[in-house]
Formats: structure tokens, sequence, C-alpha cells
């Protein structure tokens, strides 16, 4: 009996050193960048909580680090310049120039990686995991994507990628954590699902997925056309009160903003178009607004040239009809059938123009 407990104690224990990623981490600095310390930072696991960081000394241009980790965690290091003499603490030189990735690096905790700094402070890498080898094979991806399509390199262009990603490389972490995008707030299942579909099994039960899987069926419930959009009542500009349920009987696209809200603003000539192309095909905007100040909603209501029902209650983020909704963040917008059902959820771009082509084929 002695003999089976300490079999299965050392079971227990082999599995418990499996489930562990060890790294080394070594990098080379040029002597011109006068950089004495390194900072790498990570999440220690997929609970959320706040990040890890180890700092170790630049010693004659290298430094090292070694450890374990649950599983392979996107990492990211920073190369810490003392300040002049006379300054107080220390700075990353990137910050000084504009280049945010200069004297940076990110990488995949994963096994043994080497990391060379030029003299511009640029890090390229050789070694690692296989999670480290797709995260490579991403960052590849987006720069040919993004010369690819220049300025017209969209969010709807990156989900794209982040698809094709997904399903390149369906048995990895790399996906996983790039799936964050889109799942850390409402979750658009036109998007995420195709993703979750591509992860292998194994990803699919990683503690990360589990974690946001409900909401993604949550969200698949609420654009399915069996769920009612819920009553509201918010004042116009001239304080007389419109309610939603006015509009039964018209597809409508509750859309929230606020003027100080630059994506909101970006996205206003999207809407505008589908407007004036739908509104003859009973199509309708509403938007509600989340600023807290008159002026600056009406001037930006002028500005955009926006000619539908515009509301607020000048309560932002606190308005009733906001927590009715769940927004938390804006721009978002509903989109609602003629019976009051809702049918879609934050159509941005090409996404909107899709769905309401095919409303109205």
């Amino acid at each position: 009996m002695k003999k089976l407990i300490v079999l299965t104690i050392l079971s227990f224990l082999a599995l418990s050193l499996k489930a562990q990623t060890s790294y080394t981490i070594k990098g080379n600095v040029p002597l011109i960048i006068k950089a004495d310390i390194a900072v790498i930072s990570y999440p220690p696991d997929d609970k959320g909580g706040p990040y890890k960081s180890d700092t170790t000394a630049i010693k004659d241009g290298k430094f090292e680090f070694k450890g374990s980790i649950g599983r392979p965690q996107l990492a990211e290091l920073n190369l810490i310049t003392p300040r002049s003499e006379g300054s107080k603490g220390n700075r990353n030189q990137s910050s000084e120039d504009g280049n945010n990735m200069k004297n940076v690096a990110l990488f995949y905790l994963d096994g043994n990686i080497n990391i060379t700094f030029d003299n511009a402070g640029m890090a390229s890498y050789t070694g690692g995991g296989r999670e480290e080898i797709a995260w490579l094979d991403y960052e590849k991806m987006c720069v040919e994507r993004s010369k690819a399509l220049g300025s017209e390199f969209t969010e709807e262009s990156l989900a794209e990628l982040v698809i094709c990603f997904v399903k390149k490389y369906p048995d990895h972490y790399v996906s996983v954590d790039l799936m964050d995008i889109y799942t850390q707030s409402s979750i658009q299942p036109n998007i995420v699902e195709p993703m979750y579909n591509a992860l292998s099994n194994r990803m699919q039960n990683s503690e990360k997925v589990l974690g946001w899987v409900e909401k993604l069926k949550k969200a698949k419930l609420a654009v399915s056309g069996n769920q009612t959009a819920p009553e509201f009542t918010v004042n116009d500009a001239e304080g007389k009160p419109t309610s939603l349920s006015t509009y039964r009987g018209s597809y409508v696209l509750v859309d929230f903003w606020a003027s100080w809200c630059i994506p909101c603003r970006a996205e206003n000539p999207n809407v505008l178009a589908a407007y004036e192309k739908y509104k003859d095909k009973n199509f309708q905007v509403i938007s509600i607004s989340l600023d807290s100040n008159k002026g600056s909603w009406q001037k930006a209501v002028i500005e955009d040239k926006l000619p539908w029902k515009q509301l607020c209650d000048f309560k932002a983020d606190q308005s009733e009809v906001v927590k009715l909704y769940e927004i938390y963040s804006v721009p978002a917008n509903v989109l609602i059938d003629p019976n009051g059902k809702i049918i879609g959820k934050n159509l941005r771009g090409k996404a909107l123009h899709d769905r309401l082509a095919e409303l109205f084929k």
C-alpha cells in the first residue's frame, strides 16, 4: 500500500512538472545603447490578474533570464537606460524618440530564445519553442498584410487576419491570446465563433477560452432573433421624449456614441452612408449619446451631419439605457427587426453594410 501511495505521489509530481514551461532568454545589446537594466513583464497565468515583472542587470552588453511558467505567455522586454546626472528615476529610451518599439522586444516565454538588439534598438530573435515560432509568423503576416493593404488595413482586415491565423495554428496559445482582442468586451459572434470553431479541442478547453465561452453563447442568443429589444424612452435635444416602441414595424439601428469618442466620429460617415442607402427600405436609425455636455453633443451632430433622431439624457455611462443594453464601450450598436427582436450587435464598417444588404436583398 505504501509503495502504491508513493507511486501515486510521484505520478502527480511528474504531471505537475510536465505542465510547466521552462524558458531561457539571452540578450545582446550593442554598447552604443547605454542601457543597464532589462525588465520583462508577462501574465503569470490566465486568471486575468496583475502582470509579473522580472529584472536583471545588463553587463558587457549581455543579459539573461531563466524561469518556468504554467504555459507559454507573451512577454514584453524593455531596456532601461539611466537618466543623466541630476535627473530622477530611470527611463525607457524608446519613449523619447517616438518609436515605441525601440529598445523593446515582444516574444513568448517558450524554450531558449536569443534576442539581439541592433544599434537602432530594434530587436531580432532566434530560437524559441512552437509558440514563439507561431508568434513570429503572426508578426510576419501582419507586416505582409499591412504592406498589401496600406491605408485600407482596417479593423475588418485585422479580424480576417486573426481568423486566418487561428485556422493555421488551431492548437497554439498564440491563437487564444490573439482572440483576446475580440473577447474582452462585447463579443461579436460573427467574428469570434469562426475562430472558436477553428480551435483544437485542447484550446477550446483551455482556461482562458473556458473563461469567455459562456459570453459567446450569450452573444449568439442575443442576435438570434429570439430576444426582444428592451424598451426605453429618452429625450431628444428639444426635451421631447422618444420611445423605441414608436419604431416598431421598421428595421432600426440603435447607435451608441459620444462627441468625444474619436472612433465614434470616424464611424458616423459609415452609418450615414448606410442610412442614405436604405432609408427608403424601412430602415431607420436612433442615436443615443453618452455625452454629459449638451453643447458638445449638438455641435458634433451638426458637424457630422446626422439627420436621424438624436437622444441623450446627459448621464454618460450611467444612463439607464446604456445599462439596459449592457454597453461597455462606444461606438456600439444594436440592430432590431420590425418585430422588435435583436438581430445584430456592434455592426461596424463593412459588417453593417453586409448585414443590411442581406436583409434588403
